[in-house]
């Protein structure tokens, strides 16, 4: 694998990155898209990521006070969940009736086993 190198400049506005000895310098829009492209290019690469998560939390991305939004969608019969990852940004999805039923009953399951008043 090739020597891949990301610093950050002081101001915290650009990043320099470095692969295989050439640079360039990128801006947060440029990182953004970046991740966007890498995320669709792995989208299509093997091996495929598994259906469920990891039971490694390691290999998993963690993040802390989740901003989330939750909207009706008519025009496509769904409803957008959208979540914020500080340095993904906003992902969202779009569930049909069924999921958001599904996913109420999936929450429903877990918090029985979760304290109350934690």
């Amino acid at each position: 694998m090739k020597t891949i190198k990301l610093n950050l400049s002081s101001d915290g506005a650009h990043a320099a990155l470095s692969v295989a000895g050439a640079s360039t310098d990128l801006s947060a829009p440029d990182i953004d898209q970046l991740i966007r492209d890498l995320a669709a290019l792995r989208s299509k690469m093997t091996p495929i990521h598994p259906a469920e998560p990891p039971d490694n939390p390691a290999k998993m991305h963690h993040s802390d006070n989740l901003l989330w939004s939750v909207k009706a969608a008519p025009e496509k019969s769904t409803i957008r969940f959208a979540a914020q990852h500080p340095g993904l940004g906003w992902m969202a999805m779009w569930l049909s009736r069924a999921q958001v039923e599904d996913l109420t009953t999936s929450f429903e399951f877990e918090m029985v086993k979760i304290p109350e008043g934690t």
